[in-house]
């Protein structure tokens, strides 16, 4: 039988679909936790609960909508038209999930709950589908691996591009410098309050009363960049010129606390105003100073200070609003650029019958598995990276890209891992084209495990071999995803070669179902744990507290990735396997 290649342009029109989707989804594993437990004020054990109901009772429906999709005959096909229908909504629910009406707790809990299990169904309603369209694009298996690669290199290339923009657009639209003192210059006085004699400096220029919006106590900082690497005690605070009163934060001798490093390099110290000034000040900002004291003539260098409101629930809602406008477009775009083509074999089917068959579809629970256990291993990794930057490493808070921007180490390491990702997905098709997909699948979650234990035990200042591991650990994360896709078309055949029957929507539901679930699995876990380990939002954390949070990045993620590599071992469809298969399906695809 003669197999159409498909075109550059097709593969690229499919790619964009899971750019899409990767740009949420990563929204969900990297932010969302963070959103609903720092920002939003959920307690994190409510929040983990809330996302392993949601998305349990989510995943239990797609293959229900396989099943919908299955049985609709429009123009457009089976499967494209949902992408057209779905895609706007998906960009409106996406936005209303980020946003924070001012609600009591309960108000809060209700609303969450709604929005994200409403997120949920929109995204199976437009994921399952697009899924389950690489099955009929083509019937060609290294078509598929191809297609899957593309897919997935749009995929990473997609989390990416939100993990690129993100903070930048949150900094854009939420973060506004009140008062900005690029080149400090200091007065030296003398400081009556104080037994001692002290070096006292004060920044000359009031902090404006100028602000965006009405003061909120845990939206004001003192941000300041410092280079030392002196271990004197020293001490950041405020004037308050009307009464004359000093209000400080103490650094300890030797002590790096709120993002100091006394190691000559650049630190993005942030304190907040309300945790040392009375809230009735706050809204006379115009009486307050910047101010700096020392015992000794200490090596602390300045770089830049300034006043700054952080308006969280604005940054993340617009930033949010900006990336569903591309994710709808994305989707569109593969609307247009693709084509469906692969006819099964009978087309009058059942549900009983389509359920049956899927009953005795061995290959596809031990991918389900496999892929439950990848997607919690990748999950709980994510979602706990927030936090271990912020609670528990202590190396550099920023890297300066240019004189104006500067990227979160958490951003870097993300950054990091999804460049790691995309080189997973460009070696996914040579290397299985030399081992088989089976195998590739089987060693990449083996030296997963391996790298993730050995993680545990990086030093928490250690950078260079964090950033290391994660970029190792996350390539071979990578290069499984579009096995996995191009092996759940390979059931849908191994499907319809045992039974003489096709439901491609049924079984690539499974691939959404186990995102599901993994995932669920997974933030839901980072959220019973951080609630086992005692976290308080925006504190500092206790070492059993930090030690979870390292956890989560290592021994945890290990055991999903060792289960993973389990079910592959069992997995029976190798590559001869599969061209025995699509040999005699294509003697009956002829005969029709």
């Amino acid at each position: 039988m003669d197999i159409k290649k498909l075109s550059l342009k097709e593969k690229i029109g499919y790619g964009f679909g899971d750019a899409a989707s990767s740009m949420f989804w990563k929204l969900f594993g990297m932010y969302i936790m963070f959103f609903y437990t720092d920002i939003y004020g959920i307690p994190a054990a409510i929040v983990g609960t809330m996302f392993l109901i949601t998305r349990v009772g989510d995943a239990i429906i797609d293959p229900f909508i396989g099943i919908m999709a299955d049985r609709t005959e429009t123009r457009w096909g089976k499967f494209r038209p949902y992408l057209l229908w779905m895609a706007i909504p998906f960009g409106i629910i996406g936005v209303l999930t980020f946003t924070t009406p001012n609600m009591g707790m309960t108000g809060k809990i209700i609303y969450a709950y709604a929005t994200y299990s409403l997120m949920m169904i929109i995204y199976s309603m437009i994921n399952v589908p697009y899924a389950s369209l690489m099955g009929v694009m083509t019937s060609d298996g290294k078509e598929r691996t191809t297609l899957a690669t593309f897919r997935f290199i749009f995929a990473f290339g997609g989390s990416f591009l939100v993990l690129a923009l993100f903070q930048p657009l949150f900094d854009g639209f939420g973060t506004k410098t009140v008062s900005n003192y690029s080149e400090p210059k200091l007065v030296q006085l003398t400081d009556s309050t104080q037994a001692s004699a002290a070096n006292l400096y004060v920044w000359n220029g009031q902090i404006t009363s100028e602000l965006k919006d009405k003061p909120v106590d845990s939206l004001l900082f003192v941000s300041a960049k410092i280079i030392t690497k002196s271990k004197d005690a020293f001490k950041i605070g405020v004037l308050n010129t009307t009464t004359n009163q000093y209000s400080w934060v103490n650094f300890a001798a030797g002590k790096d606390t709120l993002g100091l490093l006394r190691d000559g390099s650049t630190s993005n110290v942030l304190i907040r105003l309300s945790s040392i000034v009375p809230k009735e000040t706050l809204n006379n900002l115009g009486i307050l100073k910047v101010v700096y004291s020392s015992e000794k003539d200490s090596d602390v260098k300045f770089t830049k200070v300034a006043i700054k409101q952080i308006d969280y629930k604005t940054g993340f809602q617009y930033a949010v609003m900006v990336i569903a406008i591309m994710a709808v477009i994305f989707f569109l775009l593969t609307f247009s650029w693709t084509r469906e083509r692969v006819k099964p074999i009978s087309e009058k089917t059942k549900l009983k019958d389509d359920l049956k068959d899927l009953t005795r579809n061995m290959p596809w629970f031990i991918l389900l598995g496999a892929s439950v256990s990848t997607i919690f291993f990748n999950t709980i990794r994510d979602g706990a990276a927030v936090y271990y930057f912020l609670y528990y490493f202590k190396g550099e808070s920023s890297i300066e890209i240019t004189s104006t921007t500067a990227l979160a180490i958490s951003t870097v390491y993300l950054l990091l891992g999804q460049a790691a990702n995309i080189v997973g997905v460009v070696l996914a098709k040579p290397v299985s084209d030399r081992i088989g997909k089976k195998n590739t699948f089987l060693v990449a979650m083996l030296f997963a495990t391996i790298l993730s234990v050995i993680f545990y035990f990086v030093d928490k200042s250690n950078l260079y071999a964090i950033l290391g591991f994660q970029f190792l650990i996350s390539i071979n994360a990578g290069i499984i995803f579009p096995l996995v896709w191009s092996m759940y078309a390979d059931t849908a055949d191994y499907s319809e070669w045992k039974n003489k029957r096709r439901a491609t929507g049924l079984v690539f539901s499974a691939a959404s179902m186990s995102q599901k679930f993994g995932a669920s699995l997974g933030i839901a876990a980072v959220g019973w744990i951080m609630a086992m380990y005692h976290y308080i939002p925006n504190v500092e954390q206790a070492i059993s507290t930090q030690n979870g949070f390292r956890m989560m990045l290592s021994l945890f993620p290990a055991i999903g990735a060792l289960l993973a590599a389990v079910f592959m071992f069992i997995y029976p469809l190798n590559e001869k396997k599969m061209k025995e298969i699509a040999t005699d399906l294509a003697v009956e695809r002829d005969k029709k």
